[in-house]
Protein backbone atom coordinates (compact mmCIF):
# COMPACT_ATOMS: atom_id res chain seq x y z
CA UNK A 1 0.00 0.00 0.00
CA UNK A 2 2.89 2.34 0.71
CA UNK A 3 4.02 1.91 -2.91
CA UNK A 4 0.56 2.97 -4.09
CA UNK A 5 0.80 6.18 -2.04
CA UNK A 6 4.20 6.94 -3.56
CA UNK A 7 2.80 6.29 -7.02
CA UNK A 8 -0.13 8.61 -6.37
CA UNK A 9 2.21 11.36 -5.25
CA UNK A 10 4.41 10.79 -8.30
CA UNK A 11 1.41 11.20 -10.61
CA UNK A 12 0.77 14.70 -9.28
CA UNK A 13 4.43 15.71 -8.91
CA UNK A 14 4.78 16.85 -12.52
CA UNK A 15 2.11 19.49 -12.23
CA UNK A 16 3.41 23.03 -11.80
CA UNK A 17 2.81 24.64 -8.45
CA UNK A 18 0.97 21.57 -7.24
CA UNK A 19 -0.50 21.87 -3.80
CA UNK A 20 -0.67 18.29 -2.62
CA UNK A 21 -2.45 16.90 0.39
CA UNK A 22 -2.16 13.23 1.27
CA UNK A 23 -4.36 11.02 3.35
CA UNK A 24 -3.36 11.01 6.97
CA UNK A 25 -6.06 8.67 8.20
CA UNK A 26 -9.36 7.38 6.99
CA UNK A 27 -11.92 4.65 6.78
CA UNK A 28 -13.94 3.10 4.01
CA UNK A 29 -16.83 0.86 4.91
CA UNK A 30 -19.59 -0.90 3.07
CA UNK A 31 -22.94 -2.29 4.10
CA UNK A 32 -25.08 -4.92 2.37
CA UNK A 33 -28.59 -5.29 3.74
CA UNK A 34 -30.93 -8.18 3.03
CA UNK A 35 -33.86 -9.77 4.86
CA UNK A 36 -31.62 -12.73 5.79
CA UNK A 37 -28.34 -11.15 6.78
CA UNK A 38 -26.54 -7.81 6.95
CA UNK A 39 -22.91 -7.69 5.90
CA UNK A 40 -20.56 -4.87 6.76
CA UNK A 41 -16.82 -4.39 6.61
CA UNK A 42 -14.32 -1.59 7.18
CA UNK A 43 -10.84 -0.78 5.91
CA UNK A 44 -8.35 1.74 7.23
CA UNK A 45 -5.75 0.86 4.59
CA UNK A 46 -6.23 3.90 2.37
CA UNK A 47 -3.93 5.97 0.18
CA UNK A 48 -5.25 9.19 -1.29
CA UNK A 49 -4.00 12.51 -2.63
CA UNK A 50 -5.78 15.77 -3.44
CA UNK A 51 -4.17 18.38 -5.67
CA UNK A 52 -5.81 21.64 -4.52
CA UNK A 53 -4.44 23.50 -7.56
CA UNK A 54 -6.49 21.35 -9.94
CA UNK A 55 -9.08 19.74 -7.60
CA UNK A 56 -7.91 16.30 -8.75
CA UNK A 57 -8.28 13.43 -6.33
CA UNK A 58 -6.93 9.88 -6.39
CA UNK A 59 -8.01 7.25 -3.92
CA UNK A 60 -6.90 3.65 -3.41
CA UNK A 61 -8.00 0.96 -0.97
CA UNK A 62 -6.64 -2.60 -0.79
CA UNK A 63 -9.55 -5.02 -1.18
CA UNK A 64 -8.01 -7.59 1.19
CA UNK A 65 -7.78 -4.94 3.93
CA UNK A 66 -11.54 -4.97 4.62
CA UNK A 67 -12.24 -6.43 8.04
CA UNK A 68 -15.44 -8.34 8.77
CA UNK A 69 -17.05 -9.40 12.03
CA UNK A 70 -16.89 -13.05 10.98
CA UNK A 71 -13.79 -14.67 9.52
CA UNK A 72 -15.82 -16.80 7.07
CA UNK A 73 -17.40 -13.68 5.55
CA UNK A 74 -13.96 -12.16 5.05
CA UNK A 75 -12.69 -15.34 3.42
CA UNK A 76 -15.70 -15.60 1.08
CA UNK A 77 -15.45 -11.91 0.20
CA UNK A 78 -11.77 -12.14 -0.77
CA UNK A 79 -11.77 -15.55 -2.45
CA UNK A 80 -15.21 -16.01 -4.00
CA UNK A 81 -16.60 -12.54 -4.72
CA UNK A 82 -13.82 -9.98 -5.02
CA UNK A 83 -10.96 -12.31 -6.02
CA UNK A 84 -8.60 -10.02 -4.12
CA UNK A 85 -5.53 -12.03 -5.12
CA UNK A 86 -6.26 -11.03 -8.74
CA UNK A 87 -7.98 -7.63 -8.27
CA UNK A 88 -6.00 -6.17 -5.40
CA UNK A 89 -7.29 -2.59 -5.19
CA UNK A 90 -10.29 -0.36 -5.69
CA UNK A 91 -9.11 2.89 -7.30
CA UNK A 92 -10.90 6.18 -7.88
CA UNK A 93 -9.45 8.96 -10.06
CA UNK A 94 -11.51 12.09 -10.43
CA UNK A 95 -11.94 15.79 -10.04
CA UNK A 96 -13.97 17.86 -7.60
CA UNK A 97 -16.24 20.07 -9.71
CA UNK A 98 -16.76 23.00 -7.34
CA UNK A 99 -14.27 25.82 -6.78
CA UNK A 100 -13.16 25.63 -3.17
CA UNK A 101 -11.08 28.07 -1.20
CA UNK A 102 -8.84 25.42 0.31
CA UNK A 103 -7.34 28.02 2.67
CA UNK A 104 -10.64 29.06 4.23
CA UNK A 105 -12.16 27.05 7.08
CA UNK A 106 -15.67 25.83 6.37
CA UNK A 107 -17.84 23.01 5.12
CA UNK A 108 -18.40 22.66 1.38
CA UNK A 109 -20.79 20.39 -0.52
CA UNK A 110 -19.02 18.83 -3.47
CA UNK A 111 -19.56 16.66 -6.50
CA UNK A 112 -16.78 14.62 -7.98
CA UNK A 113 -16.70 13.17 -11.47
CA UNK A 114 -14.24 10.43 -12.28
CA UNK A 115 -13.66 6.74 -12.82
CA UNK A 116 -13.90 3.97 -10.27
CA UNK A 117 -12.18 0.65 -10.87
CA UNK A 118 -13.31 -2.36 -8.85
CA UNK A 119 -12.79 -6.03 -9.70
CA UNK A 120 -11.03 -5.07 -12.94
CA UNK A 121 -14.02 -3.08 -14.22
CA UNK A 122 -13.81 0.69 -14.71
CA UNK A 123 -16.93 2.84 -14.66
CA UNK A 124 -17.45 6.58 -14.89
CA UNK A 125 -19.31 8.05 -11.94
CA UNK A 126 -20.44 11.29 -10.40
CA UNK A 127 -20.82 11.30 -6.63
CA UNK A 128 -21.53 13.85 -3.93
CA UNK A 129 -19.81 14.52 -0.65
CA UNK A 130 -18.62 17.11 1.82
CA UNK A 131 -15.24 18.72 2.42
CA UNK A 132 -14.60 20.12 5.88
CA UNK A 133 -11.61 22.48 6.10
CA UNK A 134 -10.18 23.37 9.47
CA UNK A 135 -6.73 24.71 10.33
CA UNK A 136 -5.17 23.63 7.03
CA UNK A 137 -6.47 20.06 7.17
CA UNK A 138 -9.28 18.58 5.12
CA UNK A 139 -11.79 15.89 5.87
CA UNK A 140 -13.60 14.49 2.84
CA UNK A 141 -16.75 12.45 3.47
CA UNK A 142 -19.02 10.74 1.01
CA UNK A 143 -21.65 8.04 0.73
CA UNK A 144 -22.46 6.28 -2.51
CA UNK A 145 -24.03 3.14 -3.88
CA UNK A 146 -22.44 0.39 -5.94
CA UNK A 147 -24.42 -2.16 -7.93
CA UNK A 148 -22.25 -5.28 -7.62
CA UNK A 149 -23.23 -6.62 -11.06
CA UNK A 150 -21.95 -3.39 -12.69
CA UNK A 151 -18.44 -4.35 -11.58
CA UNK A 152 -18.58 -7.98 -12.69
CA UNK A 153 -18.90 -9.29 -9.14
CA UNK A 154 -20.79 -12.56 -9.32
CA UNK A 155 -22.75 -13.78 -6.33
CA UNK A 156 -23.30 -17.56 -6.30
CA UNK A 157 -26.97 -18.53 -6.57
CA UNK A 158 -26.74 -20.43 -3.28
CA UNK A 159 -26.11 -17.21 -1.27
CA UNK A 160 -27.87 -14.71 -3.54
CA UNK A 161 -30.49 -14.01 -0.86
CA UNK A 162 -27.72 -13.08 1.66
CA UNK A 163 -25.95 -10.42 -0.44
CA UNK A 164 -27.64 -7.23 -1.63
CA UNK A 165 -27.52 -6.27 -5.30
CA UNK A 166 -26.66 -2.70 -4.26
CA UNK A 167 -24.08 -2.00 -1.57
CA UNK A 168 -23.79 1.25 0.39
CA UNK A 169 -20.24 2.62 0.66
CA UNK A 170 -19.07 5.35 3.07
CA UNK A 171 -15.69 6.99 3.34
CA UNK A 172 -14.13 9.55 5.65
CA UNK A 173 -10.58 10.62 4.88
CA UNK A 174 -8.43 13.21 6.63
CA UNK A 175 -5.74 14.97 4.58
CA UNK A 176 -2.72 17.01 5.55
CA UNK A 177 -0.16 18.91 3.48
CA UNK A 178 2.37 16.74 1.70
CA UNK A 179 5.93 17.60 2.57
CA UNK A 180 8.98 16.06 0.92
Amino acid sequence: MKNIAILLLFVFAFQAKAQLYKSKEGTVSFFSETAIENIDATSKNIASVINTSTNEIVFNVAISSFQFKREKMQEDFNEDYMESDKYKDAIYQGKINEKINWKKDGTYKITSKGILTIHGVTKERTDTGVVEIKAGKFIVKNNFLIRVADYGIKIPQLVLYKVAEVVSVKSTITYSAYSK
